[in-house]
């Protein structure tokens, strides 16, 4: 049996939450704020860079040993947020939740869905109906 021989005062536990919370914030900020910088970076320096070049992005990526789309995100961060006091969730924000707001360089535009004229089935454009 666990006895609790130490009661702790509600302002204590208030405190230690307090203190947890801005150490979260401040490390999830700093990530943001060092991904945002380099994204700053590399759009002063290289304009090519910024205009999402994919193999000048994958060269440089490489040499920094971290992966293209976190580069690719960082410059997109910069370019959406040139003000970094703009970047959005104030104390909620992360990197993670950050990228969400940022174009994906992934997502294709969505194919337009036709009716074949011969079968009159839904196709998507640029496929062929047989």
């Amino acid at each position: 049996m666990v006895v609790n021989i130490t009661p702790f005062k509600p302002e204590f536990i208030e405190e230690c939450k307090a203190i947890i919370t801005e150490s979260v914030f401040t490390s999830r900020w700093a990530l943001v704020e060092g991904y945002w910088l380099l994204g700053q970076r590399v759009s002063q320096e290289h304009k090519k860079y910024a205009k999402g070049n994919e193999s000048s992005l994958q060269d440089l990526a490489s040499k920094l040993e971290i992966h293209t789309r976190t580069l690719y995100y960082a410059v997109q961060a910069y370019k959406k947020y040139p003000q970094i006091d703009t970047i959005p969730d104030g104390k909620n924000i992360s990197w993670s939740k950050l990228i969400k707001h940022l174009p994906n360089r992934d997502k294709e535009p969505k194919k337009k869905e036709l009716i074949c004229p011969f079968c009159h089935r839904n196709v998507f454009e640029g496929l062929i109906c047989k």
